[in-house]
């Protein structure tokens, strides 16, 4: 009940809001942490962009997470984690998908 007053607060005030458990132990499946994510503005998905074009994956999955952090675990948590950073990579590369227009020849 408590997870929920948050999210709506950040909703409140950000917008949509994912909710991402990330993994911190491969061991121990209890182990994880969930933060709370904002949708990419256009600043994000250029500076995100830019790194992984230059093939600086890591970079660019740490510098979306710092800018699209609102709240939830600590997200140093994630930061010092190797195994955990790359284990966000699939949900930033999903979040940073737009949707796509479609094109009618009349």
């Amino acid at each position: 009940m408590e997870n929920e007053k948050l999210i709506n607060e950040l909703k409140a005030k950000h917008g949509k809001i994912y909710t991402v458990t990330v993994p911190l132990d491969e061991d121990d499946s209890e182990k994880v942490a969930v933060i709370y994510l904002k949708k990419p503005d256009k600043a994000t998905r250029s500076m995100v962009t830019k790194f992984a074009t230059n093939s600086a994956f890591d970079k660019a999955v740490e510098a979306a997470l710092k800018n699209l952090y609102v709240g939830g675990d600590s997200l140093e948590l994630i930061l010092k984690n190797d195994d955990a950073l790359v284990a966000c990579e699939e949900v930033i590369a999903e979040m940073l998908t737009v949707q796509k227009a479609t094109l009618k020849k009349n």
